[in-house]
């Protein structure tokens, strides 16, 4: 299971980069139509689809991973899908400046740091009272994200890039929550599912509308950082996820390194 958990992290890190990619040449496409209309046009079209394709994939290899990997590691390598993006970047023609190589770079180095000094492990096992808080705080970016959803130029896009972090974040701690429990039939009457499938609407949802009212750039940075910093926190507290004895200095280096190398790099989301 932890072989398949690493496989899964990286499926989630390339399904993510290349879902990128697709779901921006949509949003640009039908960058010129706002509100209800404007989502409608993007969805239809292919590459919008073929990254929703992507996304699934990726997401499916979240799930796994979140079976044993901790939070702070599996959510640091998603954000790691910006350096595949720039990879696919500059097959598709863009140059890359020493500064994106040293972002990579950065990254990479965040990332084996992390990996050195996770445990891992399966999830602590929570109450059914703390599944339900996880389901109903959707309210949360819900709420963010239809005040973002009424205002207007790049304050609009910030706001909903929050509220789509912040859904992404709640699929995450979701996904974790099942790994304690293991997969079966009874997951279908379990809050933890229906957790995952309403963050993770909300989140693209909001994250979609949000690519279409300011530069990828920040839409994908705000984003990153919500989705990899709130759940990490949270997955510590909640979930029991370990950090190896000795090594919280190493690991607060390489999760700091991890979001600074993505950040930088979330430019080739564009």
């Amino acid at each position: 299971m932890l072989v398949l958990s690493w496989l899964g992290a990286i499926a989630a890190c390339l399904g993510y980069g290349v879902s990128s990619v697709l779901q921006s040449v949509a949003a640009k496409r039908s960058a010129e139509v706002v509100g209800l209309t404007g989502i409608v046009l993007i969805i239809k079209q292919v590459p919008y689809l073929l990254g929703l394709a992507a996304d699934t994939i990726a997401f499916t290899g979240n799930v796994v991973a979140l079976q044993r990997l901790p939070l702070f590691l599996v959510q640091s390598i998603v954000a790691g899908s910006v350096g595949v993006t720039a990879v696919i970047a500059s097959l598709r023609g863009a140059r890359l400046s020493w500064k994106d190589w040293a972002s990579l770079a950065i990254l990479g180095i965040g990332l084996v740091l992390l990996c050195v000094t996770a445990v891992p492990t399966a999830a602590t096992q929570i109450s059914l009272i703390d599944d339900w808080i996880i389901l109903l705080a959707s309210i949360v970016p819900l709420v963010v994200g239809l005040i973002g959803f009424r205002m207007k130029s790049r304050a609009s896009a910030i706001v909903m890039s929050c509220a789509a972090g912040l859904g992404f974040s709640g699929v995450a701690l979701a996904s974790r929550g099942i790994g304690a429990t293991g997969i079966s039939w009874s997951l279908l009457s379990d809050p933890l599912l229906w957790a995952i499938i309403v963050h993770g609407a909300i989140g693209i949802g909001f994250f979609t509308v949000a690519l279409q009212r300011d530069a990828v750039t920040l839409v994908t940075a705000i984003t990153l950082v919500f989705e990899v910093v709130v759940p990490s926190l949270i997955g510590i507290m909640l979930f029991g996820d370990a950090i190896a004895a000795g090594f919280t200095p190493l690991a607060i280096a390489g999760f700091a390194l991890a979001i600074g190398g993505a950040v930088l790099l979330s430019r080739f989301s564009e």
